[in-house]
C-alpha cells in the first residue's frame, strides 16, 4: 500500500486536527493569550504591530481584533512559548480543499504525504493546504506551482514557482524558507501572502511578524502591515507600508527599476516629499539602493524623521557602514536587525 492509499483510509478527523476548527482556534488563542499576558513585560520579545490594514491590491481580507491577536501570536508565540515539537516522523502533508489539484501530475485524493521534489499544482478551479510538518501551513491558491525542497527538524524549505500562497508559520524564526524565481523569503515567525506572476515578479504582504527577503546579498526587512516586491535578476525591492500614499508607492516602484541617478531623481523627490514618520522603513532601505550621488538626500530626510542614535554618523552611513545602518534600523522602533543576522547565518552560513 503506497502513501496515497494509506492516507485515503484516514478519516476527516485527521484533517481537522491539522487545520483546526474555528472553535478550536478560538480556544487555543484564548489559552495562549492567557499565558502571554501572565508573562512579565521584560520577557516579551520585540515586536511591531501595524496601525493599518494591508492594501487592497494584496487581496487580504480585513481582520477582527481576534484575528489580529492571532497574528500577533504567530510572531511572538514561538519566541515566548518555545518551539513546537518537530520530528522526522511528522512529515509534510497536503490536503485537497477544492477542485482537482495534482502532485507530480497525479490527482490528489484527500490527503497525501509530500515528497521532496514533487510539484503540487492547482488549476484555475482548485485549492489545497500543505502542512509544514507541525510548524505551520501553506494555503495554496488556484493557478499555483509549489514543491517541497527539504524537510528536517528546524530546516524546512519550499519553492514557489508561480501562483499564490498564504503562509502561517508558528515556529521560532528562521525554520521555514521559501524560494521564488527572484528572491528567498525567510520567515521570522509570521503570517504572509506571497504571489509570483508568470514573469517571476513577486509581491509579498506581511500580516503578522516579519519576513526577510534576500538575493545575492541584497536584502529587505518587511514587517507586519508592509508589502514588498521582488524582481528577477535584481532581487528584493524596497518595502513600503500598505497605507503609504499612492504617489510614494508608485515612486518606489520606479526607483526599484531605474538604473541611473537621472532616472531616479524625480521619483526620489516624490518619496522624500511624501514620506511620513513610519515611512522611515522605506527610506532606510533606500539609503543603499539609490545612486551614490543621491544618497545624501535620503540620509538627511531620514535623519529628520528618525534622528541618528549615538554611534551613528552621517559619514559612516554614506559610506555604507553595515553596523551603523543596523543601529539606525533599531532606532526605527521595528525591532533589531540581530534577528535577521542570526537566522540568515543559520540557513546560509556562507554569508
Amino acid at each position: 500500500m503506497d502513501d496515497m492509499d494509506e492516507m485515503d483510509e484516514m478519516d476527516d478527523e485527521y484533517l481537522w486536527r491539522r487545520i483546526g476548527t474555528p472553535a478550536e482556534d478560538v480556544a487555543r488563542l484564548e489559552a495562549l493569550l492567557g499565558r502571554f499576558a501572565a508573562a512579565p513585560a521584560e520577557q516579551w520579545p520585540p515586536l511591531a504591530l501595524p496601525a493599518v490594514r494591508p492594501a487592497a491590491e494584496a487581496h487580504v481580507p480585513g481582520v477582527t481584533w481576534l484575528a489580529a491577536a492571532a497574528l500577533l501570536l504567530l510572531s511572538v508565540g514561538a519566541a515566548w512559548l518555545g518551539p513546537r515539537a518537530d520530528t522526522p516522523g511528522d512529515p509534510w502533508r497536503v490536503a485537497r480543499v477544492e477542485g482537482a489539484p495534482t502532485m507530480a501530475a497525479a490527482p490528489l485524493t484527500r490527503y497525501s504525504r509530500v515528497v521532496p521534489g514533487r510539484w503540487l499544482e492547482t488549476d484555475a478551479a482548485s485549492t489545497a493546504v500543505m502542512f509544514v510538518g507541525r510548524i505551520g501551513r501553506l494555503e495554496v491558491a488556484p493557478g499555483s506551482r509549489l514543491r517541497l525542497v527539504t524537510a528536517s527538524p528546524g530546516d524546512h524549505r519550499a519553492e514557489l514557482e508561480r501562483g499564490t500562497i498564504s503562509a502561517q508559520i508558528w515556529a521560532p524564526p528562521g525554520q521555514f524558507v521559501l524560494d521564488t524565481p527572484s528572491a528567498t523569503a525567510i520567515d521570522l515567525g509570521c503570517a504572509y501572502t506571497l504571489t509570483v506572476d508568470q514573469h517571476g515578479v513577486g509581491l509579498i504582504t506581511v500580516e503578522g511578524g516579519w519576513v526577510g527577503f534576500e538575493h545575492e546579498g541584497r536584502e529587505a526587512f518587511i514587517p507586519a502591515g508592509a508589502t514588498g516586491r521582488t524582481y528577477p535578476g535584481r532581487g528584493p525591492g524596497t518595502p513600503t507600508y500598505a497605507d503609504a500614499t499612492p504617489a510614494l508607492r508608485a515612486a518606489v516602484d520606479v526607483l526599484d527599476q531605474a538604473g541611473t541617478s537621472g532616472s531616479q531623481a524625480d521619483a526620489l523627490d516624490i518619496v522624500l516629499r511624501e514620506a511620513r514618520r513610519q515611512d522611515a522603513l522605506t527610506l532606510w532601505h533606500l539609503v543603499v539602493r539609490v545612486d551614490v550621488t543621491l544618497r545624501p538626500l535620503v540620509v538627511d530626510r531620514l535623519s529628520t524623521l528618525v534622528p541618528m542614535p549615538p554611534g551613528v554618523t552621517r559619514a559612516g552611513i554614506l559610506a555604507g557602514d553595515r553596523a551603523m545602518l543596523d543601529t539606525w534600523w533599531s532606532a526605527l522602533g521595528l525591532g533589531t536587525a540581530d534577528w535577521w543576522r542570526t537566522w540568515r547565518q543559520k540557513w546560509n552560513p556562507s554569508r
